[in-house]
């Protein structure tokens, strides 16, 4: 708990700081979606990494190597100097954090059977009940903290990761590794280079790089043939980093696909809104890290709910089919956001979006953890966060170049635009999260009606019928 907290704190407590940072730092709009976007690439690139090497090495020893880089991103951004030093120590901290994700779910998978880890999930939201409701607000009071403000909302993390360690090391089992063999660097190398490429043309193709020029297409051709040998090799390997058999059955095919359409509206709610309540509303830092307090209470209750009601039925497909509906209701009720809308209908569809991202985030792992060997329950977690947070990050990056054809990409955040701009910005935005949620939902809908198993390693699938009469 306390791990997912450091790094959901990372990415909330500037949540609402963002604006003051990027203007006292002479940042542009540009910068602005950089500095999520960044952090957002590279734990994306590196979780599928993160989860083989707890597969192969000693899980708890890889959890503190994560911290590690943590820390030393975290120091690094409280002490840049410039928009493009901090948006580069973003990235060693989102190295960091990509072993977070993984980790935290490798060594619940290891330790917990799938029935009960429904609950546990549930009790691990609490960390993200309070990074997301603290974050925002104590963001939005240290930036006005006087000669080193916004600087504190990185360092502050340092302490925090250090504290961290220390307790993982003396309470945490070790939990040695279930496979012999190596880590496929290879693999690991080609997606790092084929990923950054797609993910660096999304965020800057537009007014910065034409969509028919010869570097847009150089760019998008190299990127896929990268990708290309990338999913031969992983598949032909046999230690892959991204198992492409394991996810080749039905579940965790559909868990995949239905994770990369939820990462889309992961950040929407707190960056996107917090952008529009800022520069669009006029709205304080405070002011909004207090308006997205109930999305993230609404987060907690929903995944806390969800784990108990699963935990006893041994159903999720239902609960999934609920969360990724309540997505697209939230994200809808944002499109026609304007400079007057009441800010109790914003409050109201952000908690919708909350309600949605805790009944799925962690219920989709845990759908893909139910139909894998434990020998590969780490790569295969790894690989489902892998496609969330890829989604984010594509989300991310398209959301921003969105921002960036209404708001001049080079001007100063907030300078010389009307607030109806980034209004407008906002209402496209979460179209197109809309359209995407709807991606989620039909996967959900596809979804096998598998029950949860009580065992540790995985055993032959019974139908739901079949489960509920063993029991009764």
């Amino acid at each position: 708990m306390l791990v997912q907290f450091v790094g959901m704190m990372s990415g909330t407590i500037i949540a609402t700081a963002l604006p003051g940072i990027t203007r006292e730092i002479d940042g542009t709009t540009l910068h602005y979606t950089w500095m999520f976007v960044t952090t957002a690439l590279a734990s994306t690139v590196t979780t599928p990494l993160w989860g083989r090497l707890g597969d192969v090495f000693d899980a708890k020893t890889v959890l503190q190597w994560s911290l590690g880089f943590y820390t030393l991103g975290a120091l690094l951004c409280g002490l840049a100097p410039t928009a493009d030093l901090l948006i580069a120590a973003r990235v060693i901290q989102g190295v960091g954090i990509g072993g977070h994700i993984a980790l935290t779910q490798t060594l619940a998978a290891r330790l917990v059977v799938p029935r009960a880890r429904a609950q546990v999930n549930g009790v691990m939201g609490l960390s993200q009940i309070v990074a997301t409701i603290s974050g925002p607000v104590v963001g939005a009071l240290l930036v006005d903290v006087p000669g080193i403000g916004w600087r504190l909302c990185f360092l502050l993390g340092v302490p925090v990761a250090l504290v961290a360690a220390v307790i993982v090391q003396i309470v945490m089992p070790q939990a040695l590794a279930v496979v012999k063999g190596s880590v496929d660097y290879v693999g690991a190398a080609l997606l790092v280079i084929g990923l950054t490429g797609l993910l660096g043309w999304i965020s800057f193709v537009g007014k910065q790089l034409p969509p028919l020029s010869f570097g847009s297409i150089a760019m998008v051709v190299a990127s896929a043939g990268v990708l290309s040998i990338a999913g031969v090799w992983e598949w032909r390997a046999k230690e892959p980093i991204i198992p492409l058999r394991a996810l080749a059955g039905r579940a965790p095919a559909l868990a995949a696909l239905a994770s990369c359409a939820v990462g889309v509206s992961m950040f929407g709610g707190t960056i996107f809104v917090t952008q529009y309540l800022q520069l669009g509303r006029g709205a304080s830092a405070l002011a909004a890290g207090v308006l997205l307090m109930p999305m993230a209470v609404a987060t907690f209750v929903a995944a806390v709910l969800v784990g108990r009601l699963s935990t006893r039925s041994g159903r999720l497909r239902r609960y999934l089919l609920i969360g990724t509906g309540m997505l697209v209701v939230g994200n809808a009720g944002l499109i026609p956001l304007t400079t007057t809308t009441p800010l109790w209908w914003v409050v109201a569809s952000t908690c919708a979006v909350g309600a949605g991202l805790g009944m799925t985030v962690t219920n989709l792992i845990l759908v893909a953890q139910n139909a894998t060997r434990l020998r590969d329950v780490g790569a295969v977690s790894g690989a489902i966060i892998f496609c969330r947070t890829f989604g984010s990050t594509a989300g991310l990056a398209v959301f921003g170049a969105i921002v960036a054809a209404y708001v001049p990409s080079q001007a100063a955040v907030g300078a010389s635009a009307a607030p109806g701009l980034y209004s407008q910005a906002a209402s496209t935005v979460f179209l197109v999260a809309t359209a995407v949620s709807l991606v989620a939902v039909a996967a959900a809908a596809c979804l096998p009606g598998i029950g949860l198993r009580s065992t540790a390693d995985l055993e032959p699938y019974r139908p739901i019928g079949d489960l509920a009469a063993a029991e009764g």
